[in-house]
């Protein structure tokens, strides 16, 4: 699981900077998208007990829906985190 954890916290490093490099978001995706990494980076402070499973990955899908078309390199690491998710059982 550690390995799976450092994973996660790249993905989560690599959407942090891709959401900083982007200035074409409109301002409801990206308080979105702010308010998912957080949510994300207490998730991985948290042991795996006591992670809410479904509401993070549900949220993560939504928000990554709102841009899918117009932001694709960030759905594809929004995606790639959520597929870590599930493979940690989170």
């Amino acid at each position: 699981m550690p390995e799976r954890i450092e994973k996660l916290r790249a993905m989560v490093t690599e959407l942090e900077a891709e959401l900083a490099a982007l200035t074409e978001l409109d301002d409801a995706t990206r308080a979105l998208l702010e308010e998912t990494v957080s949510e994300l980076q207490a998730t991985l402070s948290k042991q795996p007990a006591e992670i809410e499973h479904q509401s993070l990955t549900e949220r993560l899908t939504e928000s990554a829906e709102a841009f899918e078309s117009s932001h694709p390199t960030l759905f594809g690491i929004v995606k790639r985190t959520i597929d870590a998710l599930a493979q940690m059982g989170i």
